[in-house]
């Protein structure tokens, strides 16, 4: 059986800190999100930012991720099975690191298990006639000592018609050995079995693919991926005296035992296109990775002041590559081609390894209704070998010394003005799968940031955020050869904006707003190899999100998403768009007792009028969106 993906194409989709396994019958993306920049909870994401997509980049990508506030060089997805929440960090929230990165903070915060028995079971059915049971079960042992456990069975199925199956587990324990010290080592492993991954379209000129049927099925039964995701590791902390030493050692692992990637190439106005797959032997990533922080901090009347001295650092190897290109034929889209399997001919892959150690001393003082300013430092050795079939190895180094400083400052009791630079060295994507150096990994890149802005707080319960931000990094893409390298530089200018609270008694409110305007510069873009503004970017995304549980009927809410973007650029001369479009979706919860057990179904239908439009990348593949669904979860916990 074949069911759904959950790992392609983040852009066309477009931490908190750790939390016990408190009852998954709460869990309320809306109602717990601090800002709308990006919060996810129990599998639901609310925000104008999430991993994949922050400021018009991707801070999954750019190695900008966390777990439990320590830097981890994640390579596979985690598991809601491990994972209690995400927090998407800019520019004033972000603040609170004592280490930020341009492309801001994805900050994912573990399940750790409490002193209270639990047991929760979830079971969903949609959307796409998916359906998924899934088991969180916590311990205590001893005092001192708590187990967390959890299990999913996943048969999924996109919004393409693909499939797959996943099996879902995760092993979490908290033990405190003496007061101030907790050790929480955790594991986790998701297994992929026949996913069926989205197919990339890829147009012959400048005009957009001709509207298909969606949710239906395109490409070769045979062209699936098998394979599993490891995360795993330690977390410790000590908290004496105003000392504090925080650590993580992290295990991140993609394994891909068969890999193939579908694609319809010089898609014509009537349909008719060339239906290739690229058949790869399988593809591995695994990175050992880490943090230790040690912390001092002191007060001087109002003034508290901290120093973090931190040493991070990570083990990255891949393997990619040998794979063969696999025509299927020239025809329709929607009237498919049905071929066995082609014996495999794969070639020799490529390696290539990434060792970076990073030393950072930060300071930051806070002065009580006054004013906040922190200061950083960081010097990174950063190699990476790459070492190709029957070339020569390829070694590139690097070694700047980065530099970040924030200030904030208390203009009233409700008002705080923020502004802040950051240096960073960050990875670069990865070349798509239609390039010809496919999944080929540049070196990592120099970026920066500068950003401002202001927080205040209408009311005790409802808070406006507003900053604007310029980011700057190299620029990789296609060039007319469908090779993936530096083409020149991107600038991306904007504003953001965040509203959120509860605007009357049981309604709460998030609604945010990111506009945009990147550009590019360059020999390349002066050459005409790409346009001033890069493919897939737009110069508006919003959010808005009303959730309202009414004080007479407690047990009953219902909650309102409006998503929309402007138009999106779809040409390299900036002249074709994908035209702007609007999504409203609309749900529900009922609160009611199984037995004593509190249980609540959660209902949501998705894209109500059944919009049709298209989502492009970088690159400039094209993957329609999602169609009009419904979901239905039913979570109950038995204390």
């Amino acid at each position: 059986m074949r069911r759904a993906s959950l790992a392609a194409l983040a852009f066309a989709l477009a931490a908190t800190p750790a939390s016990a396994l408190a009852q998954r019958s709460d869990d309320n993306a809306t109602t717990s999100a601090e800002d709308a920049f990006g919060t996810s909870i129990g599998g639901e994401q609310i925000g104008i930012y999430n991993p994949n997509y922050v400021r018009g980049f991707s801070a999954a990508e750019a190695g900008n991720i966390r777990l439990d506030g320590l830097y981890i060089d994640q390579q596979g997805s985690f598991t809601d099975r491990l994972i209690g929440g995400l927090q998407m960090r800019v520019g004033l929230s972000a603040q609170s690191y004592p280490f930020p990165a341009p492309t801001g903070i994805a900050d994912y915060g573990l399940r750790r298990p409490g002193d209270e028995p639990l047991f929760s079971v979830g079971a969903r059915y949609g959307p796409f006639r998916a359906s998924a049971l899934e088991v969180d079960a916590q311990i205590p042992v001893t005092a001192r000592l708590s187990l967390g456990a959890g299990f999913g069975l996943i048969a999924d199925r996109n919004h393409t018609g693909g499939e797959a199956d996943y099996r879902t587990a995760a092993l979490i324990a908290r033990w405190e050995p003496a007061d101030g010290i907790a050790i929480t080592p955790f594991w986790s492993r998701t297994g992929i079995s026949d996913e069926e991954n989205p197919p990339l379209l890829l147009t012959g000129g400048d005009y957009l693919p001709p509207r298909i049927v969606r949710a239906k099925r395109l490409g070769q039964v045979w062209a699936t991926n098998d394979g599993e995701i490891i995360n795993g590791g330690v977390i410790a902390s000590a908290d004496r005296g105003g000392w504090t030493l925080k650590a993580g050692v992290f295990r991140s692992e993609l394994t891909l035992d068969r890999s193939h990637t579908q694609l319809f190439l010089d898609v014509q106005p009537d349909g008719n296109a060339d239906e290739v797959v690229i058949a790869e032997p399988g593809r591995t990533a695994g990175s050992t990775s880490g943090e230790i922080r040690l912390s001092r901090r002191f007060a001087d009347g109002p003034r508290l002041h901290a120093l973090h001295l931190s040493l991070k650092g990570r083990d990255r190897a891949r393997t990619y590559g040998g794979g063969q290109s696999i025509f299927i034929g020239r025809h329709p889209l929607e009237e498919p081609v049905a071929l066995p399997e082609p014996a495999a001919a794969f070639g020799a892959q490529a390696r290539d390894t990434v060792r970076q150690w990073t030393a950072g001393i930060a300071y930051e003082g806070r002065w009580k209704d006054v004013g906040e300013i922190s200061l950083g430092l960081q010097k990174t050795h950063y190699r990476k070998r790459v070492v190709g079939p029957g070339v020569p190895a390829i070694v590139t180094r690097d070694a700047p010394l980065l530099f970040n400083a924030t200030a904030a400052i208390h203009a009233a009791p409700s008002l705080a003005l923020y502004a802040g630079y950051t240096q960073g060295l960050e990875e670069s994507p990865v070349a798509p799968g239609h390039a010809v150096n496919r999944d080929e990994a540049p070196p990592a890149i120099r970026t920066r940031q500068i950003d401002a802005g202001l927080r205040w707080s209408i009311t005790p319960a409802i808070r406006l955020v507003a900053g604007v931000f310029e980011v700057r990094k190299p620029f990789y893409s296609l060039d007319a050869a469908r090779v993936f390298r530096q083409l020149g530089d991107v600038r991306h200018r904007g504003a953001e904006f965040s509203l959120s609270g509860q605007i009357a008694p049981g309604l709460t409110a998030i609604a945010g707003t990111a506009l945009i305007d990147a550009k590019l510069s360059g020999d390349a873009i002066d050459g005409g190899l790409a346009g001033r503004k890069p493919l897939a970017s737009f110069g508006r995304l919003s959010t808005a999100v009303l959730d309202y549980r009414p004080p007479f009927a407690s047990a009953v809410s219902v909650d309102l998403v409006v998503e929309s973007t402007s138009d999106r650029v779809a040409s390299s001369d900036d002249t074709l768009v994908i035209p702007a479009r609007a999504i409203a979706s609309v749900g529900g919860r009922y609160r009611f007792k199984l037995g004593k057990a509190p249980a609540t179904l959660r209902v949501q239908l998705a894209n109500v009028g059944n919009k049709f439009g298209w989502a492009n990348g970088p690159s400039g593949i094209y993957l329609y969106n999602f169609p009009r669904r419904l979901t239905a979860t039913l979570t109950t916990d038995f204390g």
